[in-house]
């Protein structure tokens, strides 16, 4: 038998799409106040590095000059997906914060990478620097980037792209508590390897976030099962639904952050009729909604013909699938 009928009209995802509008809007002022304090910083902790030699200072000035222009990227990023799009773009332009999230992740990769190589040459070849103008104007920056990580930290937790920014954020905070510790050594020990030694380790710490950050941007671009889902939980709550008798062809992916999609193949009793099915589809979605924030949700009905009707996808390790 074909198929009954495909559910695809979502009402609530227009209103998901609005909410989702207002909440970019308050991520984009942050984002603004927290370029503006790091652009007051990065000057300050360049021109700070410059007259004390510190290599950790300047290479948090570098950091903190890379970051500014990932979050002026998340800031557009954010400002692009709110615009107006036109028919052909059906997801408007939400996917260009994924972008954002993995370009941010990339760009710091090359700044860790030199900060390693000047670390190793300075290890080997320790210079002075001046600790106590060290410790002021990193002091400042720790602040400065205290302030910026907790205007980012809520919309972090649900947002790739503020992730993004946050963790450029929270870079710079290290950055800034490794100079003030190289400082204190070269104050108090006239250790001048710390600046370096610190320098070495807060690049290692970065380039873990970095993976991080690549690995969640990868995941939603390759259209993966969402991190915190778990397919056959969201089959079994499909299949608990009264009158469904199969969920087979069950695809699960991410549109951008905090807006998620989903398509299925329904098997239900040849006694159904399409007004039943139609309804049937209402509960599906208000399910997937509610319980896993699945809010736009195709599913395509079909009738028993006495046996299981399942897609050559759910068995096979290559993915394909025919009906």
């Amino acid at each position: 038998m074909a198929p009954m009928s495909e559910e695809h009209h979502h009402p609530r995802l227009s209103e998901s799409a609005a909410h989702l509008g207002a909440v970019r809007s308050g991520e984009r002022s942050r984002l603004f106040w927290v370029m503006v304090l790091t652009g007051v910083t990065m000057v300050g902790e360049f021109v700070g590095g410059v007259l004390t030699g510190s290599l950790a200072l300047l290479g948090d000035a570098f950091h903190m000059l890379s970051h500014l222009l990932a979050i002026a990227l998340s800031y557009v990023a954010i400002v692009i997906a709110l615009r107006p799009a036109p028919p052909d773009k059906t997801w408007r332009y939400w996917r260009v914060e994924i972008l954002a999230g993995l370009f941010n992740a990339i760009a710091l990769l090359p700044v860790a990478a030199y900060v390693v190589y000047e670390a190793f040459q300075r290890l080997q070849n320790p210079r002075p620097i001046h600790p106590l103008g060290t410790l002021v104007v990193g002091a400042i920056g720790l602040v400065v980037n205290i302030i910026s990580a907790a205007l980012l930290h809520h919309h972090s937790k649900h947002d790739l792209n503020v992730r993004g920014a946050f963790i450029h954020m929270l870079a710079d905070s290290a950055s800034s508590v490794g100079v003030l510790v190289a400082g204190a050594a070269v104050w108090a020990f006239g250790w001048t390897q710390a600046d370096p030694a610190v320098a070495l380790a807060i690049s290692v710490l970065i380039l873990f976030w970095c993976v991080s950050l690549l690995r969640s941007s990868c995941r939603i671009l390759l259209e993966s099962v969402p991190k915190h889902m778990d397919l056959e939980e969201i089959r079994a709550a499909m299949k608990s639904v009264d009158g469904v008798l199969e969920v087979h062809d069950l695809h699960v992916w991410t549109i951008t952050s905090r807006m998620y999609s989903l398509t299925a193949h329904v098997r239900v009793g040849e006694d159904r009729t399409v007004p039943q099915a139609e309804e049937l589809g209402h509960r599906l979605r208000h399910l997937l909604d509610d319980r896993f924030e699945i809010n736009h949700a195709t599913l395509q009905f079909e009738a028993a013909q006495g046996r299981d009707l399942h897609c050559e996808h759910d068995h096979s390790p290559a993915g394909g699938h025919t009906h």
